[in-house]
């Protein structure tokens, strides 16, 4: 849920979609390692973004961007390999010297760490980083997101320099990818329990680290002086970290100025007006080999959230259903642009595990007959308010349900923020707003990353919520119940599961009205090399290069 979405220049944050698969296909791993062995070193890599870091602090961040930036900072215990194809989607150790030890219960996860790791200050890294970065996570005060993926672990404990040992309430299937999240990343024991780390230099034992941020301006990643790609423990992970800086910058800029940095060799990575993606696909091509524009299958959707919790929505089933009915899915997905993914109604995204098309809403246009229909009586006084980005389309979107929901009764006033401070208030429990507008992009593969994260009350907090639309279940049946036996369950059970919550979910819930599954698109400057990405990282960083 990696992660929130921010609407930015580089357009890291959208996502998958089947309707790119092939397309995407080509120049996978094995080309990737090719143009590795020629790489030049050196050089600065600069990307530029409309919006700056959610934070900086592992424990904290939640963006696409900021995930992507640790990437390359991070040392985490296990992760998805940084190569495209099926080979980036297998769970591999990092800092740990295997997958984790199961006891026969499927409770108990003993997970021991390689010697030789150090931070970028100096300082050896030992297995009380890594249990930092869980006690962290667990410390209500901190308010990390963390907390939501550890309300099942009885105990987090310690032996020697180098064994962790995590035992669970419950079987987690999922136990293992939640392990490679930037949450649970080694961190530095100066580090406060309650407190974030919000300015640089921030001391990370990953192949670079963050020497700056300067908050809505920009921030500058170089090398970590203790990593070494020709040595173990490092050399089996296969990076390169051919660049000597990476810069983040453009920050409150425009998209239009972004492409024409890119274009004139001022930036190597950046976003462009969504109306413009066509007339660069026509001049660059799409995935050529050293190319300059490129798109990849991600899990990932954007909606627009109803809040359960304040007095419009809720416990208010036909008002919802009403809006799922009267938005306009085909105009919503055309303000993203040229290959910008699928329309859908569903939570799931095309590609992920246990997706199945269930087709509940229209996703031609408008059926206005049934949401006037359905809101008849049920509108509490017609009004509603939309906290909405200013940033791309998020704008036209918000306009766009404005009037689509004139049309059933409710009056709508949109009001427009900065992305990240958009989210950080629509995060906030008891915030004044009735609608907002998101986007999700899987941690990992697994439908509970979007399902039992997105939409469990359980796991509400009193800031830095993801389930932006507060849902709790109204409307489904049995629905906690439903969540608790879908988490629980394995293999195809477990996916034929979630499938059916995500039909519920929208039919007889009605949280969300979900409208895009979509495609991650980059367009590079002139002088970029060794391009490649994968669903859980984005750019993969460590090995991009300059010619």
């Amino acid at each position: 849920m990696k992660k929130r979405f921010w609407c930015s220049a580089v357009m890291a944050l959208v996502g998958a979609s089947l309707l790119v698969a092939a397309t995407a296909s080509g120049g996978t791993a094995g080309s990737a390692t090719a143009s590795q062995s020629t790489a030049t070193k050196g050089g600065t890599f600069r990307i530029l973004s409309t919006s700056d870091f959610d934070n900086v602090d592992p424990g904290l961040a939640y963006f696409t961007h900021s995930w992507n930036m640790m990437g390359a900072t991070q040392l985490r215990l296990y992760y998805f390999p940084y190569v495209e194809g099926r080979a980036g989607e297998r769970i591999t150790p990092m800092a740990a010297t295997a997958l984790p030890r199961i006891s026969k219960n499927g409770k108990t996860y003993t997970m021991t760490i390689k010697p030789g790791f150090r931070f970028s200050n100096g300082e050896p890294v030992t297995i009380a980083n890594f249990k930092r970065a869980f006690d962290r996570g667990r410390n209500a005060k901190l308010q990390s997101p963390a907390i939501s993926f550890l309300e099942d672990v009885a105990s987090i404990k310690t032996q020697g320099n180098n064994t962790l040992v995590v035992t669970l309430k419950r079987v987690a299937p999922d136990f293992l990818s939640r392990l490679t999240m930037m949450f649970f990343a080694a961190v530095p024991m100066s580090f406060p329990l309650d407190a974030e780390v919000d300015k640089g230099p921030v001391h990370s034992a990953g192949p670079y680290y963050l020497t700056e941020w300067n908050k809505k301006t920009s921030a500058l990643a170089v090398r970590n002086p203790h990593w070494n790609n020709s040595k173990a423990p490092f050399k089996s992970f296969g990076f390169q970290s051919n660049v000597d800086r990476i810069t983040w910058g453009g920050i409150g800029g425009d998209l239009a100025t972004h492409r024409l940095q890119c274009e004139n060799d001022e930036a190597d990575v950046c976003g462009a007006p969504p109306a413009q993606y066509k007339e660069i696909a026509d001049k660059y091509g799409v995935n050529k080999k050293d190319g300059r524009f490129h798109i990849r299958p991600e899990l990932a959707t954007w909606y627009v959230t109803m809040n359960n919790e304040q007095p419009l929505f809720k416990n208010n089933v036909k008002l919802r259903q009403a809006v799922l009915e009267a938005v306009d899915r085909r105009f919503m997905v055309a303000q993203h642009g040229f290959l910008a993914g699928k329309r859908t109604d569903q939570w799931l995204p095309y590609g992920m595990p246990g997706f199945k098309e269930f087709n509940i809403y229209s996703l031609k246009g408008p059926n206005y007959a049934k949401g006037k229909a359905l809101a008849q009586g049920n509108t509490r006084g017609g009004k509603a308010v939309f906290y909405a980005f200013s940033r791309s389309y998020g704008p036209a979107v918000a306009q766009s349900v404005q009037f689509n929901l004139k049309q059933i009764g409710l009056d709508v006033e949109i009001k427009i923020f900065d992305r990240v401070v958009q989210h950080e208030k629509a995060a906030v429990r008891g915030e004044p707003f009735d609608i907002t507008h998101e986007g999700w992009i899987a941690d990992y593969p697994d439908p509970a990353n979007f399902i039992n994260v997105l939409l469990d009350g359980r796991r509400l907090q009193a800031e830095n919520n993801v389930n932006t639309s507060y849902y709790s279940g109204d409307g489904v049946p049995n629905y906690t119940k439903r969540l608790d036996e879908a988490y629980a369950a394995a293999g195809a059970k477990r996916l034929n599961l979630y499938a059916q919550l995500d039909r519920d979910v929208m039919q007889k819930g009605a949280a969300a009205a979900v409208y895009l599954s979509t495609t991650a698109r980059n367009f590079l400057g002139p002088k970029v090399g060794c391009y490649a990405r994968t669903s859980t990282i984005g750019i993969i960083l460590v090995n991009i290069c300059k010619k």
